[in-house]
């Protein structure tokens, strides 16, 4: 059998059903073996960085590791910070790349380059296939690491004449790697700190929405009655709309997350990585707070800030290990600050059941604060890397994976950079809606010249667009909200679109 037919064999066998990627002459004979197979859909976006991105989109919005594939040189560059986005954020992904052949690497062949290498960093693993005999293996393996402990993207990159060469294929079923369970010594210290703390919050991360530990995330707050706080990655983690949840911390903090920080005696992180953002306000309202981490990554444990005490493991074993051994205690409430603004809340008003994503800008910090997200896998952003035209293409991803409505939410600087792939989303009709918050600037780096540059703004003005033009050479419905009183009817109109809907709110510079 070819290698490109084994490869095939083995993305069925990973139960891969969507794979995303961009044509090029060293994939041409995997393309040919993937083209009208049935059960394995394949996807193209308009540009390699777009098909990672909705490779991420596919992934978070399942579980499921999500799979692109891309020719050598510059379409395995293009690649890169998709790479990078999904390993900031504990993104499953198995990435595929063609390179010249393999008598020809190291050669400077056109359209070579070593992708190995370039990845190594970004990658939480990373091959070079060089028979066609270990072609099986390797992509299992990759499957296997991606999806197994703290997940992440693996690249596998093949040279073009491994996929045209031929091995006895021999079927193997999904191989999966049990994490350890958390230690006993562990779990007990952990108990007895909450069990003795007055004053716990609970902060929850990515960590809650990959290994599905919400509802196990919601037991265990409600008997500890503690305030519950997310990060961005945690985002519908816990429900917004319940008594407990405080809001975000890292990203511009409420009163009353502060006012928590501040009267904590024990944090409890669970399934994130302390970033900065995030130390900043521990360190200033909370310096004195004892810290218990709950993470699956023990090279997490103590890096950004050690930890009085750690449970290691998936944080849905841990949880449920944990919950039985510690205390009821009664609920604590602070008065409910979050800072929602209204046209956000008006836009989720009118499509509550749909996923959201978000490129990266004021409009990101807004709907962090102001979407109230129910429930898990239903808010995707960017988080570690804050990547710029992330939003539509995962939205893309999401709306295949889901077949639900999906509403992306950009700022027009964002916008600039993916706009192509409205093209995308209405040639697979997909349940897509576009909204682009136009103030015809970059907004927070306004901000942020306005706070560290005396208002000395720089580059910070965006492409002037005609976006009705844009939309109707896209073949998209367009509506436009020039203030918040006639946001309703623009949104009432969208609602009546199936497919992909493009809504512009103009709001003040």
């Amino acid at each position: 059998m070819k290698g490109a037919d084994i490869i095939v064999k083995v993305l069925r066998e990973q139960q891969v059903n969507t794979v995303f990627g961009y044509p090029g002459g060293t994939i041409l004979s995997l393309l040919d073996a993937l083209r009208g197979k049935r059960g394995i859909k394949l996807y193209t976006n308009c540009h390699e960085q777009f098909c990672a991105h909705a490779a991420e989109g596919y992934a978070r919005a399942t579980g499921k590791p999500g799979v692109v594939i891309a020719t050598s040189g510059p379409g395995a560059t293009n690649l890169v910070t998709g790479l990078a986005n999904a390993y900031m954020d504990s993104t499953p992904m198995v990435a595929i790349t063609g390179n010249v052949p393999l008598h020809l690497l190291g050669r400077d062949a056109f359209q070579e380059i070593d992708i190995y290498g370039v990845t190594m960093s970004i990658t939480k693993h990373n091959f070079i296939v060089k028979s066609v005999e270990g072609l099986a293996d390797t992509l299992r393996f990759a499957f296997q690491t991606a999806t197994t402990g703290r997940k992440g993207p693996v690249l596998v990159d093949i040279p073009k004449n491994i996929f045209d060469e031929c091995a006895k294929y021999s079927p193997a079923a999904p191989g999966e790697v049990p994490f350890p369970l958390p230690l006993d010594e562990e779990l007990q210290e952990a108990a007895e700190l909450i069990n003795t703390s007055a004053r716990p919050i609970l902060c929850l991360g990515g960590g809650v929405i990959a290994s599905n530990a919400a509802e196990k995330v919601y037991d265990f707050a409600k008997k500890l009655g503690t305030p519950v706080m997310t990060t961005a990655m945690g985002i519908g983690g816990f429900p917004q709309d319940d008594d407990q949840y405080l809001g975000l911390v890292g990203l511009q903090p409420n009163p009353s997350t502060l006012q928590a920080l501040h009267d904590c005696d024990l944090f409890i992180g669970a399934g994130l990585r302390f970033s900065e953002r995030m130390l900043e306000n521990i360190r200033l309202h909370s310096p004195d707070c004892k810290i218990l981490h709950l993470d699956i990554d023990e090279a997490e444990i103590g890096k950004n800030l050690p930890a009085y005490s750690a449970v290691v493991g998936d944080l849905s074993a841990v949880l449920e290990s944990l919950l039985p051994l510690v205390s009821a205690k009664a609920p604590r409430y602070y008065p409910d600050t979050v800072p929602r603004d209204p046209l956000y809340t008006q836009i989720f008003g009118a499509f509550p059941e749909a996923v959201f994503t978000t490129e990266v800008g004021v409009h990101q910090v807004k709907a962090c604060h102001s979407l109230p997200i129910l429930k898990p896998r239903h808010f995707i952003t960017s988080g570690g890397l804050g990547t710029m035209g992330f939003g539509l293409p995962a939205a893309i991803g999401a709306a295949i994976a889901t077949g639900n409505r999906v509403v992306n939410l950009a700022g027009d600087g964002s916008f600039a950079m993916n706009l192509q792939e409205l093209s995308t989303a209405v040639g697979y009709g997909l349940p897509v809606t576009q909204v682009v918050f136009n103030n015809r600037r970059l907004g927070m780096i306004c901000d942020l010249q306005d706070r560290d540059f005396e208002g000395r703004h720089i580059l910070t003005e965006t492409p002037a667009m005609d976006l009705p033009s844009l939309a109707t050479a896209m073949g998209v419905p367009f509506v436009r909200s020039t203030d918040s009183n006639g946001l309703p009817a623009v949104l009432a109109e969208a609602r009546k679109e199936k497919g992909v809907c493009f809504i512009e709110v103009l709001t003040d510079r």
